[in-house]
């Protein structure tokens, strides 16, 4: 029975040493694992915006591996004449597993039209690169046949002025 206790006692020894040993190769040889993504807050896929206005976004911007990324800068893809402003416009240092809030300030062109447009955000690091795009509705913006349908009200309008002065004092 004694030997048995040896025996096991050697037995869990050994296990442990190999452990130990190995546990540090393993995590050595563990890869680093770099990804960097970007969503919108909340997740909208799309946002209605006023034209010639300052438009609030909010962007997250999350290191989900294992290594820490470093200088990122921000950056977009939009329609001609619109401007897109970041607050903070770069992170110096993002580490492993943490996130941060971007505010995303839109102003489009006083002259776009209504309709959709799509805006791509883009975040570039030292160690990698990531966009995410979003849809943006102009609603209220100046449009050619709003102009044309207002021309068309006031003729019409001068000229019952017109018929009524003319024909109505009889």
């Amino acid at each position: 029975m004694i030997a048995g206790k040896k025996v096991l006692w050697l037995f869990l020894l050994i296990a442990g040493l190999l452990a130990c040993l190995v546990s540090p190769a393993v995590l050595l040889a563990q890869e680093a694992k770099v990804d960097l993504s970007l969503r919108m807050l909340p997740d909208y896929y799309y946002k209605e915006v006023a034209p010639g206005e300052d438009n609030a976004l909010f962007m997250e911007i999350r290191n989900n591996g294992n290594k820490e990324i470093t200088n990122i800068r921000f950056d977009s893809d939009k329609p001609e004449g619109w401007v897109v402003d970041f607050k903070p416009d770069s992170i110096s240092y993002l580490g492993a597993g943490s996130s941060q809030t971007v505010d995303v300030k839109v102003i489009p062109s006083r002259d776009t039209g209504r309709g959709e447009y799509n805006l791509t955000f883009i975040a570039e690091a030292n160690e990698t690169r990531t966009a995410t795009s979003t849809m943006l509705r102009v609603e209220n913006g100046s449009s050619f046949w709003l102009w044309v349908g207002l021309g068309v009200a006031a003729l019409v309008i001068a000229g019952f002025v017109i018929i009524y002065r003319r024909f109505g004092r009889q």
